[in-house]
């Protein structure tokens, strides 16, 4: 009821100004269109030997595309608890929620939840268009293999953005903090480029982040790797869930109780 409640508020919202609907698609076409071009330019051309040997996919569009997109999705849930927290709260309405007979575990997850299904139509619209300006090769069955582990990835972000929920209720504005993590995620987790041209202990860093994961075990169905020889990764991807949601949901109640203490503020 809550969660049903909270998306179509959420979707009204958004959806009911177009422009900002458009705007939002042709930001993450343009930024996903200049890094394609520039990785191409410094590879020298749509497909690299070298990044096939490093990735095991040589096609550079359809390795920067799948991970561009997971990483958008996988900030979603970041963002809601950052933004939409704070929107709340300068509102005058996040202390209403906090009385109402609802958890306020289910209402952030709630909103967080609304925040991605969003984010998923956008993301699906330019994904679709990089499909048609790429002429990348897609089948229906890539797609399906695809889902839980997208689905996997998001579960473990919706955890650790509790972490985030605490901080904005705590400190109000913590925007630029999360960018910081949300872009660190975005180089750390080789979006744009392979992991292995870092050093090893960058490499090893980049393990923490169940985006990078993801998108290994995405590239790697994309071009007929078994779920069986990604067992390893998938254990790994499974484990940063728990872990990620452990924290998360640890760090969140700690800052709650501080938060009902000193008050929740306003603007």
């Amino acid at each position: 009821m809550i969660l049903s409640a909270v998306i179509e508020k959420e979707f009204r919202m958004f959806f009911r100004y177009p422009l900002r609907v458009i705007s939002s698609v042709l930001v993450g076409l343009v930024f996903l269109l200049q890094f394609v071009f520039f990785g191409q330019a410094v590879l020298g051309g749509r497909y690299s030997a070298l990044l096939e040997v490093s990735t095991g996919m040589g096609d550079y569009p359809t390795y920067a595309l799948i991970g561009y997109v997971l990483w958008w999705v996988s900030v979603s849930p970041m963002e809601a608890y950052v933004w939409g927290v704070r929107r709340e709260l300068q509102r005058g309405t996040f202390e209403m929620n906090i009385l109402s007979p609802a958890k306020m575990v289910e209402l952030l997850s709630s909103l967080a939840m609304s925040w991605l299904l969003m984010d998923s139509v956008l993301m699906g619209v330019v994904f679709a268009i990089g499909i048609v300006i790429f002429d990348i090769p897609l089948t229906f069955s890539v797609i399906l293999k695809s889902l839980p582990i997208i689905f996997a990835s998001l579960v473990a972000f919706l955890g650790f953005g509790f972490v985030f929920a605490g901080l904005v209720m705590m400190l109000k504005n913590i925007g630029p903090f999360a960018q910081i993590f949300e872009f660190a995620m975005l180089f750390f987790s080789g979006v744009f480029f392979p992991l292995s041209v870092m050093p090893k202990i960058m490499v090893a860093f980049s393990k923490i982040f169940p985006l990078t994961h993801a998108a290994y075990i995405v590239r790697a169905l994309f071009v007929g790797t078994s779920y069986i020889e990604l067992l390893g990764e998938i254990k790994w991807l499974f484990f940063l869930i728990l872990l990620y949601w452990g924290i998360g949901y640890a760090l969140f109640k700690w800052a709650e109780k501080i938060t009902r203490v000193i008050g929740y503020g306003g603007y």
